[in-house]
């Protein structure tokens, strides 16, 4: 077999190469920096596992219930640990507090994204928080395979991810619970550590931590930090470089602008995101540390979710509330005609030039008219 799915439809989530009886396939970082599948030829027997596992080429509608809620935790502490309201340490405690397995995704020593299990609660901070950028699932699969029959298992992903991960199990087990995220598109792994190269030369410094989401300016005005050895520093996400690229959608995973997985062929128990527009619907329910948006799936997730609303602040609402703001759950990202051009210039430039090269300029007009609409948005909440 030469091939299982086109690049442009592939979202890497190693389901194949999990599913494969002679470790024919590898994961191979390609020139844009994501993962692709690679079969090995001399090893391949032909059986067509991986094409049957694909999720791309095996997609199906799943019934959602579509049960909303906007809410958060009624742990302070913890929201400030999270993006948003901090529903996920919740669901995770409550998996590890019954000796279970919680999976996600947590930065190693070299700042490589990668899913990671854990088994302690003391672990959680480094599963916590937004990280923009495409995870290396590695083993993962296999791992959680080896282990569900035994273990209840927590699995945190993107809508793709979990896709991957529902096929290559093939049949659902009781022990195990899948949270998928808002997804507006992953951004490269490769411009990911470019930007992070150049932070560290032009400070003569290690980063230690990256924290996309840093609430300590609010949680709807949050700032990009790098802490490192010796020092931290802070951007608002709006003036940040890494921020512009990822937004203007010109880094994003070929798959991610015609993607499979939007509402109406959820594969998780639960969606998680932020509620933006909270102020203009449920206002006494703004809080400036976060306020999450909980689409509940499953009767499985309806469960998970009944479990922890002793600790939460919540209340229900319409899931076309939830999308005004969130057009990502529906639509996918729309490609930029750039983004071939935007690849081939990675290595040579440097993030501040593709930013002045690739991430459309705001005129002064519209600058000027933003400026009004909030001046008067000010005004009519006073």
């Amino acid at each position: 077999m030469d091939k299982i799915v086109e690049n442009n439809k592939c979202t890497g989530c190693t389901a194949c190469m999990s599913v494969c009886p002679k470790n024919a396939i590898n994961m191979i970082t390609s020139e844009d920096g994501f993962k692709y599948p690679v079969i090995d030829q001399d090893k391949c027997i032909d059986c067509g596992l991986c094409k049957k596992i694909c999720p791309v080429l095996n997609t199906k509608d799943n019934k959602s219930l579509n049960d909303c809620f906007v809410g958060y935790s009624n742990n302070s502490d913890e929201m400030m640990k999270s993006s948003s309201g901090g529903l996920f340490p919740l669901i995770a405690n409550e998996v590890l507090s019954n000796n279970g397995i919680v999976v996600g995704t947590s930065f190693d020593d070299n700042n490589v994204l990668k899913h990671v299990a854990i088994t302690k609660s003391s672990d959680l901070l480094k599963l916590q928080g937004s990280k923009y950028l495409q995870s290396d699932l590695g083993n993962i699969f296999s791992f959680i395979k080896e282990n569900i029959n035994d273990k209840k298992i927590l699995f945190v992903g993107t809508p793709c991810q979990v896709a991957g991960l529902k096929s290559f199990l093939k049949k659902e087990y009781d022990n195990l619970i899948c949270v998928d995220l808002f997804c507006h598109g992953v951004p490269s792994p490769k411009l990911f550590n470019k930007y992070i190269n150049e932070l560290e030369n032009d400070n003569g410094d290690k980063i230690i931590t990256f924290n996309f989401r840093d609430k300590s300016s609010g949680w709807d005005t949050y700032s990009y930090t790098a802490t490192y050895k010796n020092h931290s520093s802070s951007e608002l996400a709006s003036n940040n470089n890494y921020s512009k690229l990822f937004l203007s959608d010109v880094a994003l995973r070929e798959s991610c602008y015609n993607c499979n997985f939007k509402l109406g062929n959820k594969y998780s128990d639960i969606t998680l995101g932020d509620f933006w527009g909270v102020k203009k619907y449920y206002p006494e329910m703004y809080n400036k540390s976060g306020v999450s948006a909980i689409i509940i799936n499953t009767e499985k997730g309806k469960n998970v979710f009944d479990s922890i609303i002793d600790s939460l602040v919540f209340k229900d609402c319409k899931l076309e509330e939830i999308l005004s703001g969130n057009l990502s759950l529906k639509n996918s990202a729309k490609k930029s005609n750039k983004r071939d051009e935007f690849f081939n210039d990675l290595d040579s430039n440097s993030v501040s030039n593709l930013v002045d090269k690739y991430v459309p300029k705001v005129s002064l007009s519209r600058k000027v008219l933003n400026k009004i609409k909030s001046v008067v948005k000010k005004l009519l909440h006073k």
